[in-house]
């Protein structure tokens, strides 16, 4: 069984998010696909296994601790490996690939670009939720070791999902550059029903997530773009039909761009570059892993 290292939101190899993606995972367990991500240490692995239709897969997404239910940058790279391996050059620049999560169905399209690729995903309409009072915000702003004048009080806090629901939490540049989620979240997210919090510093389009222990910060969130997306454009910051970037990644210094649309309809696309980095062989059999 071989699966590949690639850099997803990256305009050259060593940048962007690294993903570790099994193209065809059928001989693996639930068991086996979390203990593989746990082995290769990517914030998340994607495990693919074919549809019932051209360009259609089955995909599962794991972190080290958990599965999920939705995640940006597996997709997006896993339909960039897809495209390399289905779509040769001779036989399509463009391709159009459906992944199919437990969450939701997912349309990517893909073209070559360069040495590598870029992929665009669909990610379906934003869902606005709860909006966090100043009170709550400075509650939330503490855990990461904010002061009250480092949060961007020009912008209400507000929790958005396009699969997963993200509090977004504007902060000034200085926050940004300061932030280092220092406790657990747990019952704050439970009230506003968010699963993370994405700091979000509006004025340069820049973010910060961590896992909800606190432990990884992640390098760029597809899944957090889209409702950073949406929020900006609800905000009046940007039009709809505008496409504009999303940076994320400096801090570890992994430097990644997330190109963002919201459409006319209301539909959200996340799209970036992705470059094959390596191909790997798995030497232990799959049903040794569980």
């Amino acid at each position: 069984m071989h699966y590949w290292q690639l850099d997803v939101f990256a305009e050259q190899p060593l940048t962007g998010n690294g993903l570790a993606v099994f193209p065809d995972a059928r001989t693996l367990s639930a068991t086996a696909m979390q203990r593989l991500t746990q082995e290769l240490r990517q914030f998340e692995s994607i495990f693919l296994l074919p549809g019932h239709g051209t360009g259609q897969f089955e995909a599962r997404i794991f972190t080290a601790e958990e599965e999920l239910p939705f995640a940006g940058h597996p997709i997006i790279g896993a339909a960039a490996l897809l495209h390399h391996l289905h779509a040769p050059a001779e036989l399509a620049e463009l391709a159009e690939w459906t992944l199919q999560l437990s969450a939701k169905s997912v349309h990517v399209t893909t073209r070559r670009h360069g040495p590598g690729f870029y992929a665009e995903m669909d990610q379906g309409q934003a869902e606005f939720g709860q909006r966090l009072d100043t009170a709550a915000a400075r509650t939330v702003a503490d855990a990461f070791g904010l002061a009250d004048d480092q949060l961007d009080l020009r912008y209400p806090p507000t929790v958005v999902s396009t699969g997963l629901p993200y509090l977004l939490l504007p902060v000034t540049a200085a926050g940004l550059a300061r932030a280092k989620q220092r406790r657990l979240l747990d019952p704050e997210l439970r009230a506003c029903g968010a699963a993370f919090v994405f700091l979000l510093d509006v004025d340069n389009r820049e973010g910060r997530t961590w896992d909800p222990a606190g432990v990884i910060e992640d390098v760029a969130t597809g899944s957090a773009a889209g409702p950073v997306a949406a929020y900006l454009v609800e905000q009046g910051l940007h039009a709809r039909g505008e496409a504009f970037r999303l940076n994320q990644g400096r801090f570890l210094h992994r430097p990644s761009t997330l190109e963002v649309c919201v459409g006319v309809e209301g539909r959200v696309r996340v799209g970036g570059h992705v470059q094959l980095l390596a191909r790997a062989e798995l030497l232990v059999a799959p049903t040794a892993l569980g």
